[in-house]
């Protein structure tokens, strides 16, 4: 009788042991069958994000495209708009500028371009006259509120030195992004004292800062380069950003400035100009056919203006002001004191 207890628990047991393994091989199925269930669940969700975004970008486009054509007069708020989506951010080794964007098809593809300032580029520049990649800092607004942001790397492709050179600079972004929207470059025409322009830039670092103020005047010249002046608002930071006039026109880069409202512009005459002898003004306008012998990796390749190498530092560069003017030199915020004639490039923050 022992004996055949202990059969039937032995058998029980056994039993169980069976029901346990079946239940836990139960068990696994399901729990990879959910996990299968969320990974495809989860691609789904991912390739709907792509397209939203893909969606967004073209929809954007569009609606952007044609803001101009209902933009009403004295509607200042989309040409804002507008100015913003064409203005960049260049981070650079040990600080930053401004830039404003120019896009293009070449052979079936987006090219985006960035015009800027030659100091901001400067300290990209090494030893051997290459020149290291940029980061480019873009932002999408709605509402007043970010929406979006982008940050991509861009290569050097023309550029003159502050010094002895037009202060300028071209630059490609390499990677694949979404659609920009284009500046459109103005003619080399002289803009008339008391012109409404508008600058938008990365003033002390912060992107998209608008400001408005006038032509103040046409033709200085400083250490015989010519420049135009304007009242809009610049800080270190705001160096390659444009001035536009109020219908949208980019009509020069800022790149030299004393304080509030006291800064100064390369205008378009003297930019194309330079972008002319470089071969670039493609760049600029797309009337203008792209040198078919020319490759983006021979453009990259070729010859540059500037072929001494100048180490600049981060901080602005302060000019020596005339006798008996005091200025605050260090205070890279851009203080002065005295008499505000100490002018200085507006460069890296």
């Amino acid at each position: 009788m022992q004996r055949l207890f202990n059969w039937l628990v032995i058998a029980f047991l056994c039993f169980l042991t069976v029901n346990f393994y079946n239940s836990r091989n139960d068990l696994s199925e399901v729990v990879h069958s959910r996990y299968a269930d969320f990974c495809i669940i989860s691609e789904r969700q991912h390739r709907f994000q792509e397209t939203y975004l893909k969606l967004s970008d073209r929809l954007n486009a569009i609606i952007l495209t044609h803001a101009r054509d209902i933009r009403k007069d004295g509607d200042r708020f989309i040409l804002y708009a507008e100015l913003q989506d064409m203005s960049v951010k260049v981070i650079v080794d040990g600080g930053s500028g401004s830039g404003v964007l120019f896009t293009r098809e070449i052979e079936g593809e987006q090219k985006v371009f960035i015009w800027t300032a030659g100091h901001v580029a400067a300290s990209l520049q090494q030893m051997d006259g290459t020149f290291k990649n940029a980061t480019i800092k873009f932002e999408r607004r709605y509402c007043g509120q970010v929406i979006r942001k982008w940050e991509l790397k861009a290569k050097v492709i023309a550029f003159s030195n502050q010094y002895t050179g037009e202060d300028l600079a071209l630059l490609e972004i390499t990677e694949d992004c979404a659609w920009f929207r284009s500046a459109v470059f103005a003619d080399d025409e002289i803009q008339p004292v008391g012109t409404e322009v508008i600058h938008v830039g990365s003033t002390a670092g912060f992107e998209d800062s608008v400001s408005l103020g006038i032509v103040s005047q046409t033709d200085r010249v400083f250490r015989g380069k010519m420049y135009d002046q304007t009242s809009t608002m610049a800080y270190p930071g705001s160096s390659g950003g444009g001035v536009y006039t109020t219908d949208g026109k980019c009509i020069g880069l800022v790149t030299l400035g004393v304080g509030p409202g006291l800064n100064f512009y390369v205008p378009m005459r003297r930019l194309r100009v330079w972008a002319k002898k470089e071969g670039i003004e493609w760049a600029m306008d797309k009337d203008v056919p792209v040198p078919l012998s020319r490759t983006p990796t021979e453009l990259e390749m070729a010859p540059r203006e500037a072929e001494v190498i100048i180490s600049l530092p981060p901080s602005p560069v302060s000019l020596t002001p005339p006798h008996g003017t005091r200025t605050s030199s260090g205070n890279r915020g851009g203080s002065f004191l005295g008499g505000l004639l100490s002018f200085w490039y507006i460069a890296l923050i």
